[in-house]
């Protein structure tokens, strides 16, 4: 059988993983991940502000549990940290000494956030064994603020800032943009309405803003956080919701444009490597636009070009990577806005849609095949 290594145990890699299984007889898959359970960050906004609203075993999913039905000699969990991929031998190391030799290789290793990997971590994407850990001393951290800045006014920032105002009217909230609205990617009409509704819940909005340096005081652990307008902020808690790193520290580095992402062709494979074994889909690759529906649209054309690959019949797919958006944006669980191609949903439309429970009532869907 083909052995078919995926790098990153999140939407992507078990959606592949799964049809994978499914669509390709004569494969096996190894599913490679620091973590042996699934995160479903999507909630991530929520799950920080309040605790009591989400529920651990809707937002943390053990992974063996969703492929436990395919027999031991097709599928294959190992938890660790990918360190390296040797492209001409074929293998995969991971932390720890242990090395995986592949026949075709996936990678959908994700991006995280700066904030996400910093001191006073808020675990918007992270990952590792001690994810609970982490997202239980960020719950706390927030609830003890009696100020917050975000930095960043991009989705994560936006609904951040709503839940934690909602969850906490007494907390003072500042959400920082580094353009002149709310929501860089989308039409000024939906940045209209998220600023509405984020002023009803008593965010305060500095625009066209960067911050130039954030530094905790020693004597009181309270942040200062300068501007380069030449203003500067106190606050308790500082949250960064700005940026994207790429996790790929472990390609080889010519796979890898300036900015750390990974170089596919229309295929979805690696472009760089001549035998095309290797594919990477997900936040991982060059494609600027990292939401789900993107990822939604990268699972079949990678899993068909695999079953091409390995069956030696059939056609490759292309991934289109067009502008479209579907994208929404709750600002606490009665308002928000977004984008559906060129039309903004009405605010109660996202509210009912996603701001009720962030789709953790389905969070298990999302790694199920």
């Amino acid at each position: 059988m083909s052995h078919v290594v995926i790098i990153g145990g999140s939407f992507a890699g078990t959606k592949v993983a799964h049809k994978v299984l499914k669509e390709t007889p004569n494969s096996k898959v190894t599913l490679i991940d620091p973590s042996d359970v699934f995160y479903f960050n999507i909630a991530s906004p929520r799950i920080i502000a309040k605790p009591k609203e989400a529920k651990v075993d809707q937002y943390l999913i053990p992974i063996m549990d969703k492929f436990k039905h395919y027999p031991a000699s097709r599928f294959t969990f190992v938890q660790g940290l990918a360190s390296s991929v040797d492209t001409s031998g074929k293998i995969v190391h991971v932390e720890g000494g242990k090395e995986i030799a592949y026949d075709y290789l996936v990678v959908a290793s994700g991006s995280t956030t700066p904030g996400t990997v910093g001191r006073e971590a808020i675990p918007f994407k992270t990952t590792g064994a001690d994810i609970r850990e982490k997202i239980e001393a960020a719950q706390k951290r927030v609830a003890a603020a009696d100020s917050i800045v975000i930095i960043g006014a991009g989705p994560v920032g936006v609904e951040s800032a709503g839940e934690i105002a909602q969850a906490y009217p007494k907390i003072k909230v500042t959400l920082i943009s580094s353009h002149a609205q709310v929501l860089p990617d989308l039409k000024a009409s939906a940045a209209k309405s998220a600023h509405a509704s984020l002023e009803n819940l008593g965010v305060k909005i500095v625009y066209s803003a960067r911050v130039t340096e954030s530094k905790q005081d020693a004597s009181t652990g309270r942040f200062i956080v300068s501007l380069d307008t030449g203003t500067t902020i106190e606050a308790a808690l500082v949250i960064s919701a700005a940026g994207n790193i790429a996790n790929t520290s472990f390609m080889p580095q010519e796979s890898l444009d300036k900015d750390g992402w990974i170089k596919v062709d229309r295929n979805m494979r690696v472009s760089t490597i001549a035998d095309n074994s290797v594919y990477a889909l997900g936040d991982a690759t060059m494609f600027k636009q990292r939401y789900m529906l993107k990822i939604n649209d990268q699972i079949p054309v990678v899993a068909n070009n695999l079953k091409s690959a390995i069956t030696k019949s059939g056609n490759a797919k292309t991934y289109d990577a067009n502008d479209k958006l579907m994208v929404f944006v709750p600002i606490g669980s009665k308002a928000g806005t977004g984008q559906v191609g060129g039309f903004v949903p009405f605010s109660f439309m996202v509210a009912f849609a996603k701001g009720k429970d962030y789709f953790m009532s389905r969070a298990a869907t999302f790694i199920t095949a």
